[in-house]
């Protein structure tokens, strides 16, 4: 499993800064947003500790404090988890097989 943390540094203390130099970090978008991975318990327990949001905890005000790359990379994070998977014709045979079709 895959979140989306969001570190507030004014709220953090030193057992939220302890478990997220444990925490799997699989992206960073920047020094404080990032995604994270691990089972549901881990999640759940990085999300409950103080200075810790998801994006769908963060208020107006402070969606508006994040830069427009975070922004963005929380909005494409969250799409690629929305979009249907591709079907190609063809996908997974052999160029030489009947019903390859070439791109």
């Amino acid at each position: 499993m895959e979140q989306v943390m969001i570190l507030d540094p004014a709220e953090a203390d030193d057992s939220t800064y302890r478990a997220l130099r444990q925490a799997r970090r699989t992206q960073e978008f920047s020094d404080h947003v990032f995604v994270v991975e691990g089972d549901a318990p881990a999640i759940d327990a990085l999300r409950a500790l103080p200075g810790i949001k998801t994006p769908a905890q963060l208020d107006p005000a402070e969606t508006a404090r994040l830069s427009l790359i975070e922004k963005l990379s929380i909005r494409a994070w969250s799409e690629r988890k929305r979009a249907p998977k591709k079907v190609r014709p063809g996908d997974g045979v052999s160029w030489g097989h009947k019903d390859f079709q070439a791109p």
